[in-house]
Formats: C-alpha cells, sequence, structure tokens
C-alpha cells in the first residue's frame, strides 16, 4: 500500500473479513482441541493401526490422513496429527507422507480442504457445484494421485 501509493481504505475494503475471522477461529478451536488432550487419546486408541514396520506406517498413515483431511479439512487435521508424528519409526519420513496425503486428500471431497469450500462459495452466484458433482472427480483423482505418489515417494526415500 505504501509504495503503490494506495488508498489504504480502498484496500481494506477488498479485504474477505469473513474468510479472515473463519481462519482465526479455525486455529483458536484446534488450539483449544490440542489442549483438552483428545487428539493424544485419539492416537494412544489408533496407534496399532499404523502397524510396526516403516512401509505399513506410511501407507496406513496415508489412507487416515486422507480420511481425517476429509472429515476435518486438511489444515485442522495436520495441526493435530503432527504432534503424533515423533512416535513413528521414521519420522522424517512420516512428515513427507502426511504433507503428501493431506494436499492430495483436500481434492477428494468439498470438505478436504478451505480452498475447495471458498471456491465453491465464491461461484455460487455462477454455477452450483453439489457434494457428488465435486466427488465424482475429486475420488478417483485423490485415489490415483495419493497412490502414485506414495508409490514413489517410498522409493525414493
Amino acid at each position: 500500500m505504501v509504495l503503490a501509493r494506495r488508498d489504504t481504505h480502498e484496500v481494506l475494503k477488498l479485504v474477505d473479513w469473513h474468510l479472515l475471522v473463519f481462519f482465526a477461529a479455525l486455529f483458536v478451536v484446534v488450539a483449544a482441541l490440542n489442549d483438552t488432550g483428545l487428539p493424544d487419546q485419539t492416537y494412544a486408541k489408533v496407534r496399532g493401526l499404523f502397524g510396526e514396520q516403516t512401509d505399513t506406517q506410511a501407507w496406513n498413515l496415508a489412507w487416515f490422513s486422507a480420511l481425517g483431511s476429509n472429515v476435518f479439512s486438511n489444515v485442522p487435521f495436520v495441526l493435530v496429527a503432527g504432534k503424533w508424528i515423533a512416535n513413528f519409526a521414521h519420522p522424517e519420513l512420516m512428515w513427507k507422507v502426511l504433507a503428501l496425503a493431506t494436499t492430495f486428500a483436500g481434492n477428494l471431497t468439498i470438505l478436504g480442504s478451505v480452498a475447495n469450500i471458498i471456491v465453491v462459495e465464491s461461484a455460487r452466484g455462477h454455477v452450483e457445484v453439489g457434494f457428488w458433482d465435486y466427488a465424482k472427480f475429486g475420488i478417483p483423482i485423490t485415489l490415483l494421485t495419493t497412490l502414485a505418489g506414495m508409490l514413489l515417494l517410498l522409493v525414493l526415500n
């Protein structure tokens, strides 16, 4: 604003305040959830599902992350599940798996990523995108990209 010598009031009118409040609230809710200890209790109960071997843990974390990203959206899921990574056999690899899986999982459904929600809401006046309209493309794309990405990640690692 300073370099472009634009009127501050005009620039501030362009800010999507609802979106900023939404993101701020998202981080507050995730922090509060982490403070309850529920994510740690959840991990303690599902820990056995991941297995003991690195490859098994990687695949299971990928699919668990894809599911979690679509139940809670990918950003809050990562903020919670990131605390679990130190418990895995190969934490450095699991960070990569978490990044890959939650990024690709954002394509599975509208709820998979906040960006999807923003786009669908922004398009509302022009086109109606329903859950299944989105999912019929999102599901196969997510499955294929996650499978290919995981194979590549495990081969190169």
